[in-house]
């Protein structure tokens, strides 16, 4: 009965983790998006070689280049030569 109650809840444990997107940044130096969240706009900076999450819910996102994309929150975006690319 232990175990039964153990791995319950450890289902219902690993059911709330939440996952977003993500920024890599391949450049020498650093990259800011603007990310648009649920009416609220910031700046989000990487450093260059850094991986960050965001957008855990939906939003769109600015590039650096000016390009504005909406994300779904599974995305990853990788900064390589200033220029981004959504996969």
């Amino acid at each position: 009965m232990r175990t039964i109650i153990l791995a319950a809840l450890t289902v219902v444990g690993a059911g709330g983790v939440a996952f977003g997107a993500s920024a890599l940044n391949r450049d020498q130096e650093p990259r800011t998006i603007v990310v648009t969240e649920g009416g609220s706009k910031s700046e989000l900076a990487i450093g260059a070689g850094e991986t960050v999450d965001f957008c855990f819910n939906g939003c769109f996102v600015t590039l650096p280049n000016g390009d504005r994309e909406a994300l779904t929150g599974a995305e990853t975006i990788e900064i390589s030569g200033g220029v981004a690319r959504i996969r």
